[in-house]
């Protein structure tokens, strides 16, 4: 029997979810669903979560993909249950693509291409004020920032800048962005907040600019 486990808060459970599930469960013979409790998910920054964990836990149950669900509160739980339970596979979306490479000593490692145009940060904007982030530069800093920004409750990195266009481009979709551009005016009218990784000699330029774009 090849067992698959992949792990997940499913707040406000959505279609992306769903498929995940359902590709994650045709992986192999049996899955193993890790819902993470509130104390952990405040432990690791994730601070607006909606539903409770039984809300979550009977969410995942109704798809009828799970063959048992685990709850997971605490770090390095999912090692102990990869070895606990001999699972073949360990498998999550591709946002969190090399991420959880460090498993791979375990099992194997599977990135699952995640649902584009719908994501749990949307369905939370009807309950939260969600800050636009946006990035200028995509080099080094700029791809250090982009994975470790999903660990910050109440943001979401939208777009990036970067007056080499095809930089830009490469960068959105690598970390699968809503949109990139090489226009300054452009960038700062879909964004809330900036966060600048281009070279130490643009920095003033950059803020005094985003100052008087609010």
């Amino acid at each position: 029997m090849k067992k698959v486990i992949t792990f997940g808060s499913f707040d406000l459970f959505h279609d992306g979810h769903y498929r995940l599930l359902k590709r994650a469960k045709a992986l192999g013979d049996y899955l193993i669903v890790g819902v993470t409790t509130e104390k952990y998910d405040e432990y690791r920054g994730k601070l607006n979560v909606v539903d409770s964990l039984m809300e979550r836990i009977e969410n995942v149950k109704r798809t009828g993909f799970v063959d048992e669900i685990i709850i997971e509160d605490h770090e390095g739980q999912k090692v102990e249950e990869i070895q606990k339970h001999g699972v073949d596979i360990f498998t999550v979306g591709s946002d969190w693509k090399g991420k959880f490479d460090y498993l791979k000593q375990y099992c194997d490692v599977i990135y699952l291409e995640r649902t584009k145009g719908i994501s749990s940060t949307m369905k939370r904007q009807k309950y939260y004020n969600i800050v636009r982030l946006g990035v200028i530069g995509s080099g080094r800093i700029a791809n250090r920032f982009a994975p470790e920004v999903k660990f910050v409750s109440g943001t979401n990195l939208e777009g990036v800048y970067n007056p080499n266009i095809d930089s830009a481009r490469k960068f959105a979709q690598l970390f699968e962005l809503k949109f990139f551009t090489d226009k300054l005016e452009c960038f700062f009218e879909k964004i809330d907040a900036v966060y600048i990784a281009s070279p130490h000699n643009t920095h003033y330029e950059y803020i005094k600019q985003a100052l008087q774009n609010g």
